[in-house]
């Protein structure tokens, strides 16, 4: 960095400084719009704010108030329609490889750094190109052949081969996000800490492990947001948090398979719940390559007949749907009509002893310190003494364990994936053989589906696509590269002022949708 940028950089960041401090005076003084409280649900916080070197899902549920797509998939439809976002349209060549977007004209970035245009979406895209580590799903990047500016509003985007699913999976998702060209030239990785995009909020200031805090955005181009600020807080413990909420220290929470919290919010006065089951957010036990019982498949198999599902259903009533099958029939590129494995202790015993494993073998499932994977893990720990393994379970810290299963060093672990809308989304970043960790959950190296993932993926015919789904889901039950243990539910709850939220997709939040008292 020369000695002048440097000092551009450094004129940017005292006048994001200042003008955030400008703001807040102001604001204080004249706006009447409230100011609300919002938990993080995540018992893993992160503090990265530049979208395209993600790397927690904390953050990921603050992206949508400080960026936009050019497409994003429609609040409250759950992943399962798109609707233009920066890109007031698009069109698509019959063949699948050219996408071209005419981007809306006014569109304002944070901090009065103008308008954004074509030069700041080819940037976006370019940045995650050039530079493979900065993507955590470079994978995806990859098939992209060119992206440039046919003039000040259209962008054309040129893949590699046909992707039917190209919009879901590269524009709508983590990777598409639109940030400031200028800003981030010229701050760097500081730009991280204080980005610029053009949301309807923007951030003000971030407390690593704490809180992050937005302001509003009011040159957003759908309209000022109904609050004037907004605090993301971490806290842990859900019912902490619960508490919090009922107290009125809190405006809105979300929760995640704890029964005490869940009950104490639904029995509250003046607090609003509602419940959504994810069904493309799999709980499974993920494998380590580097186990050798589970490299048989027999072994696998045996672990699943092993599980007793409706336990864990029991366990955490209501808020886990017990499921024995990877992508349920209700999705598009799912299915139900693939092998199963309900719950028989004695078949179990039967494929150990014909593995080589009669008399069991000791195994360690890695799992984070948070009450729903500590359930999870207890009840597949209880499951597989049952049938003669001797199953330990190994707690830790969110961070920890996520840094221990990307470097593969477990044998099992409770894990979590979703990827909501096209299939190939969720099958690309979960057992295609170019997404292993960390820039993808196949831990367990899993490759036998690659070719019809690919063939998936450039078929352009939805009827075609499904039956090619069917084959993946077939295989992927008959080899077991990840047991299926059950779907997300989650729980938000709310409390005046706020009237209205609309729950996000694949765990964002909706902050422009809040409505509150007049």
């Amino acid at each position: 960095m020369t000695v002048l940028t440097r000092m551009l950089a450094i004129a940017v960041v005292v006048a994001l400084t200042s003008a955030v401090a400008s703001f807040n005076v102001a604001s204080a003084q004249a706006d009447p719009r409230p100011e609300l409280k919002v938990r993080l649900w995540f018992s893993r916080p992160g503090g990265i704010f530049d979208p395209h070197r993600w790397r927690y899902t904390s953050d990921w549920f603050v992206y949508p108030s400080l960026f936009n797509w050019l497409v994003r998939w429609k609040p409250g439809t759950g992943g399962n329609v798109l609707e233009p976002d920066l890109a007031e349209r698009w069109t698509a060549s019959d063949d699948g490889t050219v996408y071209t977007f005419h981007l809306r004209k006014g569109v304002q970035f944070h901090r009065d750094l103008g308008e954004m245009t074509a030069e700041d979406v080819v940037f976006s895209f370019k940045r995650q190109i050039d530079d493979p580590r900065m993507s955590f799903h470079s994978q995806v990047q990859r098939q992209i052949a060119a992206v440039e500016a046919m003039d000040r509003y259209t962008v054309r985007i040129r893949l590699k081969e046909p992707n039917a699913a190209f919009i879901s999976t590269l524009v709508a998702f983590r990777q598409g996000f639109i940030v400031s060209k200028k800003a981030a030239e010229q701050m760097g990785a500081d730009f991280a800490k204080t980005p610029v995009g053009t949301g309807p909020f923007m951030l003000e200031r971030v407390a690593t492990g704490r809180e992050v805090v937005v302001t509003a955005h009011d040159r957003y181009f759908r309209g000022r947001p109904a609050v004037r600020r907004i605090t993301y807080a971490h806290i842990p413990d859900e019912v902490v948090a619960a508490t919090a909420l009922i107290k009125g220290e809190f405006h809105i929470i979300w929760t995640r398979a704890n029964p005490e919290a869940v009950r104490l919010l639904q029995q509250a006065s003046g607090v609003k719940t509602e419940r959504v089951i994810v069904y493309d957010s799999l709980r499974h036990v993920a494998i380590s390559p580097n186990f050798k019982p589970t490299q048989d498949v027999r072994v696998r198999r045996a672990l699943s007949y092993a599980i007793n599902r409706q336990q864990i259903g029991a366990a955490l009533p209501g808020l886990e749907l017990p499921t024995d099958i990877i992508r349920p029939g209700r999705l598009f590129g799912g299915s139900s009509n693939v092998s199963r494995y309900p719950y028989s202790p004695a078949k179990a015993k039967e494929l150990l002893a014909q593995a080589g494993y009669a008399g069991g073998f000791r195994v360690r499932i890695l799992l984070e310190t948070n009450t729903y994977q500590e359930i999870l893990a207890s009840v597949v720990q209880a499951n597989w003494r049952d049938a003669g393994i001797d199953a330990v379970l190994d707690p830790l810290e969110s961070n920890a364990a996520f840094d221990k299963r990307n470097k593969l060093d477990f044998d099992v672990s409770i894990n979590s994936v979703g990827r909501p809308a096209d299939p190939d989304l969720f099958f690309s970043d979960f057992f295609w053989s170019a997404a292993k960790p960390p820039g993808g959950q196949n831990f367990f190296g899993y490759s036998a589906v690659d070719d019809l993932i690919l063939a998936g993926r450039r078929e352009q015919n939805r009827a075609k696509r499904q039956l090619i789904y069917e084959q993946i889901n077939q295989k992927l039950m008959s080899d077991l590269p990840a047991l299926p243990l059950t779907n997300q539910i989650f729980v938000s709850a709310w409390r005046a002022p706020v009237t209205q939220v609309i729950n996000g997709v694949n765990n964002n939040f909706w902050a422009e949708t809040i409505k509150v008292q007049q």
